[in-house]
């Protein structure tokens, strides 16, 4: 059986980050959430979520340093 990948798009509506900033607002939103709205999308090994925490993680998790 093939391994599939849990992209954003098949996650439930209302844990997608686009779809949570519209419906919550920004306070909702994890950092790595708001980065993955940035960066728009991921690849074929990671979602825009999962990218974004990488690059978090390489920064210490601080936004200052990644600006």
């Amino acid at each position: 059986m093939e391994d599939k990948k849990l992209t954003i798009k098949n996650w439930a509506v209302e844990d997608r980050p686009r779809e949570k900033l519209l419906s919550k607002g920004k306070a909702s939103l994890s950092n790595a959430e708001l980065i993955a709205i940035l960066i728009g999308s991921g690849t074929s090994k990671q979602s825009a979520v999962e990218l974004s925490r990488e690059i978090l993680a390489s920064h210490q998790n601080d936004l200052h340093r990644i600006a």
